[in-house]
């Protein structure tokens, strides 16, 4: 066919056709470019606060409002698909609870050359703000569990870290005493060391603290024993010392004229344990053994016991630091005697 058929067959459909298109493109010309009003709801509220000294508690109030503009329809329809949001500059602030009435200057994401905006529907919004504090609170460790038994402290597992910079809302940081270390195995130590352990930030909720790892130091050295002894087991300061009282009567009023309290044994061997440095150290004359004894306690004992004979347990007293120690034997048989 030729191009003339093509132009010529079916002229009055084409001619029909390219005229509702001229219709349709001048009705839509003039339908974008008539004023019109929209309302673009849920516009959220965002904040740029700047205030080193502050900050913002929570979201803002209302977090998003309804705004309305007006503009050539296609430009309003463009303005709601381009999502404009609102975000309040704070530059300074001079208290805690604020209540901004929103700035069409405010507006972001929104083409302003040919949308003017109407109004904000809530017109304001409130903002709470709380103080930014920033304070040195003390470290503390938490040591779980113990050394194996081939090992002995020579002093006392310490952080070097004393205190840690903790920043954030001033309420947080107003009622935190301590900053604990994550929790640190003793049972897991092999030898002396210093050990890599890091603050335990969960605690800590919203807060930042300042350094994140402490080390801490572990002094040990192997254990040893030490045999001391016999020590004298004796009665405690006040009771009867072993014989009488030191004025000589009975203060408790139930020893017989010519009575004594005796002991058996009347002397132990100490064995102590700990690392040699500190073995070596230790005086034997600031060690003491001692019944505990409730005299009350101990009469009753006596009288109800056979043959007047009773058992009492045995305390040693006047250790240092890191080195343990256990009598020979816990406990001693008190009973009535003669005075020689």
């Amino acid at each position: 066919m030729s191009v003339a058929g093509i132009v010529t067959r079916n002229w009055r459909l084409k001619v029909a056709s390219f005229a509702l298109a001229l219709l349709l493109w001048g009705t839509m010309r003039l339908t974008d470019d008539q004023i019109s009003r929209l309302e673009i709801p849920a516009v959220q509220v965002r904040v740029d606060q700047s205030d080193p000294g502050w900050l913002l508690r929570g979201a803002p109030s209302p977090a998003a409002v309804e705004m309305t503009v007006s503009g050539p329809m296609g430009d309003l329809l463009r303005a709601a698909m381009s999502e404009p949001v609102i975000v309040i500059p704070i530059d300074s602030v001079s208290e805690s609870d604020l209540l901004f009435e929103l700035a069409d200057d405010w507006v972001r994401n929104l083409d302003r050359g040919s949308v003017t905006i109407e109004d904000f529907a809530p017109s304001s919004v409130r903002l709470l703000l709380e103080r930014y504090r920033v304070d040195e609170i003390p470290v503390s460790m938490r040591l779980t569990g113990r050394l194996p038994d081939s090992l002995a402290l020579l002093a006392e597992p310490r952080a070097n870290l004393l205190f840690a910079q903790v920043r954030g809302p001033e309420s947080e940081v107003d009622v935190l005493e301590t900053v604990f270390l994550r929790s640190f195995d003793l049972g897991a130590v092999t030898g002396p060391g210093r050990f890599e352990v890091e603050v335990d930030t969960a605690r800590l909720g919203g807060l930042m603290v300042t350094p994140t790892v402490a080390t801490i130091i572990v002094e040990a050295a192997p254990r040893e024993e030490r045999v001391i002894g016999p020590l004298p087991v004796r009665f405690p300061a006040g009771a009867l010392q072993g014989v009488e009282s030191p004025e000589g009567d009975d203060p408790q009023g139930w020893l017989a004229e010519g009575e004594r309290l005796a002991l058996e044994p009347d002397s132990l061997a100490v064995t102590l344990s700990g690392a040699a440095a500190l073995l070596d150290e230790v005086d034997p004359a600031a060690l003491q053994l001692r019944i505990a004894v409730d005299l009350d306690a101990l009469r009753r004992a006596l009288e109800e016991g056979d043959e007047g004979v009773a058992r009492a347990a045995v305390e040693l007293s006047g250790l240092p630091p890191f080195v343990t120690g256990a009598a020979a034997s816990d406990s001693v048989t008190v009973r009535r005697a003669d005075a020689p």
